[in-house]
């Protein structure tokens, strides 16, 4: 039986529970995970550049840390969020979360903040959605 997209990221989401307490950090599920994400996301953009991954290597670092992190923002941020995989740009499908017509792209946004380095923060990334939220 094939596995559902939210199955999918679920056990990303436990990949990444798993891997940060390597870190040691114990991710819990909760916003105060997203400064200790951070971190991490810190340490593997500044390794990238000495250890020179695969396009496929990042891809499953930004699933795996990707999923943690919209699965927090699906929890505290709005709970009608739902896990999708479309075609939105034209160049395939992706993994993201959609509500109404609203998307967010935090696999997407990890990537980036690997590649890119700390000018791509998960931290403000969290912030700014909270408050197109809630605001």
């Amino acid at each position: 039986m094939k596995e559902t997209i939210s199955e999918i990221v679920q056990n990303m989401s436990n990949k990444a529970v798993e891997y940060a307490n390597s870190f040691n950090k114990a991710f819990n599920y909760t916003e105060d995970d997203i400064k200790d994400l951070e971190e991490i996301l810190d340490y593997y953009s500044n390794d990238l550049k000495d250890s020179m991954p695969t396009e496929n290597q990042i891809f499953s670092m930004s699933l795996i840390w990707g999923s943690y992190l919209g699965q927090v923002l699906k929890m505290h941020v709005n709970s009608e969020l739902n896990w999708v995989k479309e075609d939105v740009f034209g160049d395939g499908e992706i993994i993201h979360l959609k509500s109404g017509e609203n998307r967010i792209f935090p696999i997407d946004k990890v990537s980036k903040r690997l590649i890119n380095g700390k000018t791509d923060n998960i931290i403000s990334f969290y912030e700014v959605i909270k408050e197109e939220f809630n605001g």
